[in-house]
């Protein structure tokens, strides 16, 4: 069942009235993530300040609190980005973390109480068994980066910062239309929109040839009615919203049925044969940044990875 906006906005409004006690601030949120991935690759639960009955999930699976990434993580991020909602309590990442020599992008929430305790932790981690460095558009660019998009760190005058309701409505308008509208119209792009999905750039790149998908912007992309391989979007959730620079943090699943045998991926809509990764059921678990500026999305980034078709969220 799809999400309604008016779902999406309910979301992000509660939780910041949930979130009406006095909290961590931004520097206090920042802290908590640091203190819980020093944690994490000491392979020292007990040394998080969390909540007594604290939820851990791992690619959508709940786990103990010390289990799966806890285990293996072995070195701080060596690519970090941080998204602050101190209205909400909460803070989220993504980045690349080594698990014993395997560098991978991953991504986590966190959900932080008043008293400063970890109630929530969800993580999404693109191992190197799963979906490669970048699991975007068919035919993707291997143009891997090592450091956020300077972008992603710009921070909004505060007389320009948008509410929680609408950078979250914003940044759903992508997924909708992506898996109902099959084309830009109604998503705010900036025409310097670029996506990188898994560290590649999979729009709006310009070292990719001429014409391709990959060097096409993110609204011409939309435009080419490429996603009628998605065949829905679920289980979206912006719980982070960073009012301070902009950004929306969706959670969810593209799920693909498999059923499709050609798409188009040019503008002027010249049929292809759609790659055999999408020719049977697969759904990606994905974590998406939208960084908005002017109320239009200008640079998005995020991770993914491969889950059993139509898994059901954790959350």
């Amino acid at each position: 069942m799809k999400i309604s906006v008016i779902g999406i906005m309910t979301l992000a409004l509660g939780s910041a009235a949930h979130a009406a006690a006095p909290s961590c601030d931004r520097e206090c949120l920042a802290g908590v993530m640091s203190a819980y991935l020093k944690a994490v690759v000491n392979h020292d639960p007990a040394s998080l300040l969390v909540a007594r009955n604290v939820k851990y999930t791992e690619n959508g699976v709940r786990l103990n609190l010390g289990d799966g990434l806890w285990q293996t993580a072995s070195a701080m991020p060596t690519y970090r980005l941080d998204i602050i909602d101190d209205e909400a309590g909460q803070v989220g990442l993504l980045g690349r973390i080594s698990e014993n020599g395997n560098n991978n992008w991953f991504a986590v929430r966190l959900k932080v109480e008043p008293d400063h305790k970890v109630s929530q932790i969800e993580t999404l981690i693109n191992r190197s068994i799963s979906a490669g460095p970048g699991a975007g558009p068919p035919g993707g660019a291997n143009q891997a980066n090592t450091e956020p998009h300077p972008l992603m760190a710009e921070g909004v005058p505060a007389d320009k910062r948008l509410s929680r309701a609408q950078l979250a409505s914003i940044g759903n308008s992508y997924f909708t239309g992506m898996a109902d509208e099959k084309s830009g119209a109604n998503v705010p792009f900036s025409p310097l929109c670029q996506r990188r999905e898994n560290g590649t750039v999979t729009a709006n790149n310009s070292t990719a040839a001429k014409g391709s998908m990959q060097w096409l912007d993110c609204k011409s992309q939309f435009d080419t009615g490429f996603s009628v391989i998605v065949t829905n979007i679920r289980e979206r959730r912006f719980a982070v919203v960073d009012r301070t620079k902009g950004l929306a943090f969706g959670w969810g699943y593209f799920d693909h049925d498999g059923t499709h045998a050609k798409f188009s991926r040019t503008l002027d809509h010249q049929e292809a044969d759609v790659a055999s990764t999408f020719r049977q059921p697969i759904t990606f678990y994905i974590a998406e940044v939208f960084k908005v500026s002017d109320g239009k999305i200008r640079q998005i980034e995020a991770v993914l990875t491969t889950v059993p078709f139509r898994m059901e969220s954790g959350w």
